[in-house]
């Protein structure tokens, strides 16, 4: 009897060791994770915030357009639920569209829509409504019927709504033609990380042969110059490798002959050249500005002695236009968002409000108090040039980029008119031979 309830003790033991082992092991499975993230985003079909408030804003800590924040809180909220880190693994900590899909591009994870790519469920797709080349909203990848695409997005006039995508769906919000391309995040990644992860912390903890150093610090009795110097001209292994040793014995033995306050300042200088930003803060005069104004959008890196590669991105390039080192110029009315990016994990963004309308604030001395009038200027009705270009689909920025080719068609269309002037001026020369010709006759 006491040995079955030795065995029952032990059974009730591996049980309640190796079941959540067995759920976690299911729980990270490919699969499993992309219905996990589409069972979270389906859930929240529905909600209903504002075109530039939401619950997942509030997550964030960011409140605006809001189709990237809502990706992102599912991501989150499903791995959670799993116990599975996906938000800044297999999804980017934040941005905007045109920043996101740069991320999956320099992790060669972003498939245009032309690619000939076939998009998997719990993909990331990425609308251009306008047909400017910049993307502006994004949603999840819900399941592919054919050509048909279905998905859940977030943000769809302040809702999160389910929509499916086809050839003859209404243009642009459900037509195919709208979306700009697919990323791809990397779910098997943390399917094989699960196991991986653990073994190797767990190397990392047995490695106490690093330790086992002080035993050669002990012996300072061959760390002298002179003996160094001896087994240079020896020709054995053994002693080449006790040369070494001592060669390090004799930097050890001299630090500890020493304070050892010299240790943490060598330690810190060498990672001073090797910090990594581990926050940005942005910072810019103004937000408000009018059609034709400037402004300097800065940031600065946490620590201060760390750096780090940045972007600019802007979804709504016929609003702002964002020019070289982050200098950001108003060419139309409206609100856009600039996300500044560093070395693709820290984001930070900001909104730019453009209008036409200078307000201008007078104050009057009444009998008593002081009486406020705002006065409007007349509003510009003029465009600006950069304005008229995006209205007619010409993108001033991907101009500017390519200004090396300009000389090209300048030298066509010259070639163009010299040949039309020599075949004009042949033609005038035959008349003329004809017409001498036939006087010549008469």
């Amino acid at each position: 009897m006491k040995f079955l309830r030795k065995c029952l003790s032990v059974a009730l033991v591996m049980l309640t060791v190796l079941l959540p082992l067995s759920i976690t092991a299911n729980a990270a499975t490919v699969s499993n994770m992309q219905n996990k993230v589409l069972s979270v985003a389906n859930n929240e079909v529905g909600y209903t915030g504002s075109s530039s408030y939401s619950k997942y804003g509030e997550w964030y800590g960011y409140q605006g357009g809001w189709c990237t924040t809502f990706a992102l809180w599912c991501f989150n909220k499903a791995g959670e639920e799993l116990g599975v880190q996906m938000y800044k693994k297999i999804v980017p900590s934040g941005g905007n569209c045109n920043s996101m899909i740069s991320w999956y591009k320099n992790k060669g994870r972003y498939h245009t829509r032309d690619s000939g790519y076939t998009p998997k469920k719990g993909d990331l797709v990425f609308f251009d409504w306008s047909g400017n080349g910049s993307s502006q909203h994004v949603g999840l990848v819900d399941y592919i019927d054919g050509s048909t695409v279905y998905t859940v997005e977030g943000n769809c006039s302040g809702k999160v709504k389910a929509r499916k995508y086809t050839k003859t769906g209404s243009k642009p919000y459900n037509n195919i033609s709208a979306i700009m391309g697919y990323g791809n995040p990397d779910y098997s990644s943390l399917a094989k990380g699960g196991s991986s992860a653990q073994t190797t912390t767990k190397k990392v903890t047995t490695t106490k042969k690093v330790t086992t150093t002080k035993k050669v610090t002990t012996t300072k009795k061959v760390t002298t110059t002179k003996k160094v110097t001896t087994t240079k001209k020896a020709t054995t292994a053994k002693k080449t490798t006790t040369a070494k040793s001592a060669t390090k014995q004799s930097t050890t033995a001299s630090t500890t002959k020493k304070p050892t306050t010299t240790q943490p300042t060598t330690t810190t200088t060498t990672q001073a050249k090797n910090v990594m930003a581990t926050d940005m803060v942005l910072n810019a005069s103004t937000t408000e500005l009018q059609v034709g104004d400037s402004v300097k959008l800065g940031y600065t890196l946490e620590p201060l002695n760390s750096t780090a590669v940045v972007g600019y991105f802007c979804d709504e390039e016929g609003i702002i236009q964002i020019e070289q080192g982050g200098e950001i110029k108003a060419i139309g009315e409206g609100t856009a968002t600039v996300v500044v990016c560093a070395n693709d994990e820290i984001y930070k963004q900001c909104d730019f409000t453009v209008t036409s309308v200078s307000v201008e604030v007078t104050k009057q001395k009444t009998a008593n108090d002081y009486v406020e009038e705002i006065t409007k200027a007349p509003v510009n009705t003029e465009k600006t040039k950069e304005q008229r270009l995006y209205e007619i689909g010409i993108n001033i920025n991907k101009l500017k980029d390519n200004d090396e080719y300009y000389p090209v068609p300048v030298i066509i269309a010259g070639a163009t008119i010299i040949v039309g002037l020599a075949a004009f001026g042949i033609r005038k020369a035959v008349e003329r031979k004809k017409r001498n010709r036939n006087e010549s006759d008469d």
